[in-house]
C-alpha cells in the first residue's frame, strides 16, 4: 500500500501536461499587454504630437509678448496651456500641464515645454497606467527698432485738399506703426500702450529744408566760406571794391551779415559742393560742412531787392543827365512831340564829391536808371539819373548790407516754416509736426530726400539714428511729392541771375550744372532728377534704407524719377488723387508695421 502511494507521487512529480494551461494562463496577460503597448505607444504618440502643434502655435502666438515691459511671464504660461488643452479637444484622461516659459529678450526667444500624461488600455494590465510624453517649443523673432523718415512735400500746389489729405494719411501711418491703431487722424490714441521699438522722423520741403535753428552754433556749418562752394558763391554774388573785373577773395562770414540786417537766421541750408549734395559722409573737413542759407539781396527792381543799393555804407557813385527839348506841344493821341534843338548837361557823382561835366558825358556802356524826372511846356527838361556801376557790381556790393537802417525776412528768401523734426519716439511730437505743416513756395524733392537720409543715419548733422545694423535696425525713407523738381520762384531765363537764390544759389553761379544744361525749366529739373536718383542709391546701396516714393498725379518723367529712386517698382505708388493717399500711406505703413518682427 505504501508502494503504491509512493508510486503515484513519482508519477505526478514527472507528469508535464498540466503546465501548458498554467503558462499559457501567465503568458496571454503578458502578450496582450506587449501586442496593446503597440497601440497605446501610437495612441500616445498621436496626442503627443497634436500637443506639440498646439505647443508650436501658442509658442509662435505668444512670441512678441516678450518685447512688453515688464513681461509677464505667468500669462504667457497660463494662456499656452489653454491654448495646447484647447487643442487637444479635452481627450479622455489626457493631461497636459506648461512648465516654466523661459524668456532671452535679447535674442528674441521664447521657450516653452510641457509635460502630458497619456492613459493607457493594455500596458495597465501590467501596471503601466500611463505614458508620460515631453514637448517642446522655440520661437525666435527679434524685435527689430525701426525707423523711418517722411520726406513730404510742402510746396504751395499742395494746398486745399491736397494738404489736409496728406496730414491725415501720415498721421494714420504715425499710429498704425506706433500703436497698431488706424483713423485716428492726427490725434494720439488712448488707452493703448505704443510700440517702444519706433522713431519716426519729419522732413517738411519746398525749395528749401528748415532744419531748425537750434543747430546755429554747431561745427557742422559753414559760417565762414570754408567749403569751396560757399567760397565760390561769395565770390561770384559779393564784392568790396565796387570794380566787376575784380573778383571778391573773401573771408565773408555769414553771420556778419545778418547782424548788419538786424535779422536771423531761420534755418534754411543751402546744398553742399558735389558730390557731397547726394550723400551722407560726415561734415569733418570743410568742403563737406552745411552753408546756413543767406540770400543776398537783388538788384533794384528785381526779385528779392530789399536793400537799397546806394545804402549802408556805399558811396553813390552816378552819372546825371540833363535832357533840354525846345519847341515841344501835347497831343492827346501822340502824347508830348518836341520839333526844337535838344542838349544834354551831365553832372557826375562819387560820394560827396559832385563834378560837372558840361556836355561832355559820363554814361557807362550799359547803363543803369535809378530815377528820372520831367517838366513839361514848350521847353521840356528831363532829369535822369544812372548808376555808374553795372547792375551785376549793384547787386553784390558789400557796403549796402553794413550800417543798414533796413531789416528784412528776404534773407531768408524761400525758407518754409515747418521744420526738420529728427527721429523720435515721442507720438505727439512726429504727429504735432505733420500737422502744422503750411503749403507754401515751389519743390526741391532732392533736397527734402537728402535730409531724409540725414536723418536715418546716426552721424552729424541728425545725431538720433542707430548705426545701421541690418537685422537689427530697419531703415526706411517715404519720399511724397505731388510735382516735379522746379524750386525757381523768380524770374525766367532772361533774368541777370538765371534764376532766385535756391539751394545751388542762383543759376548764374553755375554750382548744381553749367549755365547752358540749366538755362530752362526741363534741362534744371532733369538735372535736378538725375542728383534726387543719386541721392537715393547712396542711401540704398550705403546705408542699408528702403526707400518708398509716393507720386501724387506726377508726370511721366517724374513717374519715372521716383520709380528708379524707389528700392523696387513695389515701392513706388502713384495715386491720381489726394483721396487716396491714406489708403497708400496705410499699405506703407503695414508693410512696415510686420518688419518690426522678423523671423
Amino acid at each position: 500500500m505504501m508502494r503504491q502511494s509512493s508510486s503515484l507521487i513519482t508519477r505526478f512529480k514527472r507528469d508535464e501536461r498540466g503546465a501548458f494551461a498554467v503558462i499559457f494562463g501567465l503568458m496571454a496577460i503578458v502578450l496582450i499587454a506587449l501586442g496593446g503597448a503597440v497601440v497605446d505607444y501610437v495612441s500616445m504618440e498621436q496626442v503627443r504630437n497634436r500637443g506639440q502643434i498646439a505647443l508650436d502655435a501658442a509658442t509662435l502666438a505668444l512670441q512678441p509678448e516678450i518685447f512688453k515691459v515688464p513681461v509677464n511671464v505667468a500669462d504667457i504660461k497660463e494662456r499656452a496651456e489653454d491654448l495646447v488643452l484647447d487643442r487637444l479637444g479635452g481627450e479622455f484622461g489626457v493631461t497636459a500641464s506648461l512648465l516654466d516659459p523661459t524668456v532671452d529678450v535679447a535674442n528674441g526667444t521664447l521657450t516653452l515645454e510641457a509635460q502630458m500624461s497619456v492613459p493607457t488600455v493594455f500596458v495597465s494590465l501590467v501596471g503601466v497606467s500611463k505614458l508620460d510624453a515631453r514637448i517642446r517649443s522655440q520661437a525666435t523673432r527679434r524685435m527689430l527698432d525701426v525707423e523711418v523718415a517722411m520726406v513730404l512735400d510742402n510746396s504751395g500746389s499742395m494746398g486745399g485738399s491736397k494738404m489736409s489729405n496728406l496730414k491725415t494719411a501720415a498721421c494714420n501711418a504715425v499710429n498704425i506703426l506706433f500703436y497698431d491703431r488706424d483713423g485716428l487722424g492726427c490725434k494720439v490714441p488712448t488707452g493703448v500702450s505704443k510700440n517702444e521699438n519706433v522713431r519716426i522722423g519729419v522732413v517738411p520741403f519746398t525749395a528749401l529744408v528748415n532744419i531748425g535753428t537750434q543747430f546755429k552754433n554747431e561745427a557742422w556749418l559753414d559760417w565762414t566760406s570754408a567749403s569751396q562752394v560757399a567760397a565760390y558763391g561769395e565770390i561770384l554774388n559779393f564784392d568790396d571794391d565796387d570794380n566787376e573785373n575784380t573778383k571778391f577773395t573773401g573771408p565773408m562770414d555769414r553771420r556778419t551779415l545778418f547782424n548788419e540786417t538786424k535779422t536771423d537766421w531761420l534755418g534754411c541750408i543751402e546744398a553742399r559742393v558735389s558730390p557731397y549734395d547726394t550723400t551722407d559722409d560726415p561734415p569733418d573737413i570743410a568742403e563737406r560742412k552745411f552753408i546756413p542759407l543767406f540770400s543776398p539781396d537783388t538788384v533794384y527792381n528785381n526779385n528779392n531787392n530789399y536793400l537799397s543799393d546806394n545804402g549802408g555804407t556805399c558811396q553813390l557813385k552816378t552819372c546825371t543827365q540833363e535832357k533840354t527839348q525846345n519847341s515841344c506841344y501835347y497831343s492827346r493821341w501822340s502824347g508830348w512831340t518836341c520839333y526844337g534843338s535838344t542838349s544834354y548837361k551831365y553832372t557826375k557823382r562819387v560820394g560827396n564829391m559832385t563834378t560837372n561835366l558840361g556836355a561832355a558825358s559820363c554814361l557807362p556802356s550799359n547803363p543803369v536808371e535809378i530815377s528820372s524826372s520831367s517838366n513839361t511846356g514848350s521847353t521840356t527838361t528831363t532829369t535822369t539819373v544812372y548808376s555808374l556801376l553795372t547792375e551785376r557790381e549793384l547787386q553784390s556790393r558789400l557796403c549796402k548790407y553794413n550800417g543798414t537802417n533796413e531789416n528784412s525776412s528776404r534773407t531768408n528768401d524761400n525758407c518754409p516754416t515747418a521744420k526738420v523734426l529728427p527721429l523720435t519716439d515721442q507720438p505727439k511730437s512726429v504727429l504735432d509736426s505733420i500737422n502744422a505743416m503750411v503749403a507754401s513756395g515751389n519743390t526741391n524733392i532732392q533736397q527734402g530726400t537728402v535730409w531724409g537720409m540725414h536723418a536715418l543715419t546716426s552721424g552729424e548733422p541728425l545725431i538720433e539714428a542707430k548705426p545701421m545694423a541690418p537685422g537689427q535696425v530697419s531703415k526706411v525713407l517715404i519720399v511724397m511729392t505731388d510735382g516735379e523738381n522746379y524750386p525757381d520762384l523768380g524770374p525766367g531765363d532772361s533774368d541777370m541771375n538765371g534764376s532766385s537764390y535756391f539751394s545751388w544759389g542762383f543759376r548764374y553761379d553755375e554750382r548744381i550744372a553749367p549755365k547752358n544744361e540749366i538755362n530752362t525749366r526741363a534741362k534744371l529739373t532733369s538735372v535736378m532728377d538725375d542728383r534726387t536718383i543719386a541721392a537715393c542709391e547712396f542711401a540704398r546701396e550705403n546705408r542699408d534704407i528702403d526707400v518708398y516714393t509716393i507720386g501724387l498725379g506726377s508726370n511721366n518723367a517724374t513717374k519715372a524719377m521716383l520709380t528708379a529712386c524707389a528700392s523696387g517698382e513695389e515701392y513706388a505708388y502713384f495715386p491720381n488723387s489726394a483721396n487716396e493717399l491714406n489708403d497708400v500711406f496705410r499699405a506703407i505703413a503695414g508693410r512696415l508695421a510686420a518688419l518690426r518682427l522678423s523671423l
